[in-house]
């Protein structure tokens, strides 16, 4: 039985750690299959791997303010690089063979980087179950809708793509209504619930006393990756300058700026850990769990992963979430504020008077009542390995089957509905 995982990852930490989750979980429930990652992920070396999981790196792209991507390390032009990718992941399929093939996220890949490999297994291997990973929440579902319609994602959906596994629930998002998907696409969709991170942790002691803690409690700063991330914590380390005149900070603060961040902003945040208050700048650690888990308050960004995180360990957190160019974030942090399960900031409205206000107050509060009692599901990887691992089985997972019959074969390999690569819009397919 063979795997193949896709995470194109050219933005952040979220998708490679939800991909890896989900691959702890699958040596599980089926320990006697392969499964190789192809990822873009420049951190994928850091993280736990499953025994039977190996992985390609891909060269790494990267996304201008302008919303054009680039090469991240390599001295070529984009489509040079884009080239490479494609041929690394369409070796990578033929050879491998898989059984099932796992997309996150983004269903043609960057820049229509899978299509090939898509088209080979449809033609070829028209046994291989191809499954979407879909994320809780794309954009404002307008926006959604558009890019989606001009870049040829709905036929992919619809014609493609076997099975869509849903990491959310259509009761918080429902994508089927907000993005208007067809009946035959909702079909396919299986919820299966928001993905917990259950791997152990270090015991919060422990953490703390290498930590060398000054005060009793501890507010973590986060930002996953960092890209986009320096606002937040310029803010918060404004916060704590301003908090000399009266002392030293009632908490330790704990900042991990996340590798993606430019090595310029992470200096200016560095030069902070001098003005006396009890302050840790990491710039990446793979345990960001236990330090999360130690924490009496976290402050971050609201992507994805983050949140499963947050929710995972049932913490009190502040959400500052991101609002350019995707909405996403907001609307994730505002549906589960409203569950009570967390406290929000709006980055327009973020200062370092309003950010001690929250912290103040936060650091007072109970911790939020378990997602679960919101019937927010946290069973998003064991459901969604159950499901790869019915597939491999040969059994059906949907209201109707969906393998690639002789008869709804185009009479030409390149009439498939994927025949021809849409310009895919670089917003489309990253975090």
């Amino acid at each position: 039985m063979r795997i193949f995982l896709y995470s194109h990852d050219t933005y952040g930490l979220g998708h490679i750690r939800r991909t890896l989750t989900i691959a702890q979980q699958l040596a599980q429930v089926v320990p006697r299959a392969s499964q190789l990652l192809v990822t873009g992920s420049m951190q994928s070396h850091c993280f736990d791997l499953p025994q039977q999981l190996d992985y390609i790196k891909l060269p790494g792209v990267s996304k201008r303010s302008s919303g054009e991507y680039c090469s991240r390390v390599l001295a070529l032009p984009c489509d040079t690089t884009m080239a490479l990718r494609e041929n690394i992941i369409f070796n990578a399929m033929q050879h491998f063979n898989p059984d099932v093939v796992l997309v996150d996220k983004a269903p043609a890949g960057v820049k229509g980087e899978l299509l090939r490999s898509l088209r080979y297994l449809k033609v070829e291997r028209p046994e291989t179950k191809l499954v979407l990973g879909m994320r809780d929440i794309e954009d404002d579902a307008g926006k959604v809708r558009t890019e989606w319609r001009r870049n040829g994602i709905y036929p992919l959906l619809e014609d493609v793509y076997d099975t869509i596994v849903l990491y959310g629930s259509r009761a918080i998002y429902d994508p089927v209504s907000e993005y208007g998907l067809s009946p035959a696409v909702e079909a396919k969709i299986i919820p299966c619930g928001y993905v917990r991170r259950s791997e152990p942790i270090r015991p919060s002691h422990q953490v703390r006393r290498d930590l060398s803690m000054q005060t009793a409690r501890l507010v973590v700063i986060t930002a996953g990756g960092g890209g986009d991330g320096f606002n937040l914590m310029d803010t918060y380390l404004h916060m704590l300058d301003g908090l000399r005149s009266h002392g030293p900070a009632p908490f330790d603060s704990l900042l991990i700026t996340g590798p993606l961040m430019a090595s310029a902003k992470r200096a200016r945040l560095r030069r902070f850990e001098a003005s006396g208050q009890a302050l840790t700048v990491m710039e990446f650690t793979p345990d960001l769990f236990s330090y999360l888990g130690a924490a009496d308050l976290i402050v971050s960004m609201g992507g994805y992963n983050s949140l499963c995180e947050i929710l995972s360990l049932n913490q009190r957190a502040i959400i500052v979430p991101r609002v350019k160019p995707r909405t996403e974030q907001l609307l994730r942090v505002e549906r589960f504020a409203a569950h009570g399960l967390l406290r929000m900031i709006h980055p327009n409205e973020l200062t370092p008077a309003r950010l001690f206000a929250e912290i103040a107050t936060a650091l007072d509060d109970r911790r939020p009542a378990a997602p679960e009692a919101s019937g927010i599901d946290m069973n998003g990887a064991v459901n969604a390995s159950h499901v790869i691992a019915r597939l491999l089985a040969g059994e059906q997972v949907n209201g109707r089957k969906t393998v690639w019959t002789p008869e709804r074969q185009h009479p030409r390999r390149d009439r498939l509905p994927i025949h021809k690569r849409p310009t895919l819009s670089p917003s489309l397919c990253v975090s």
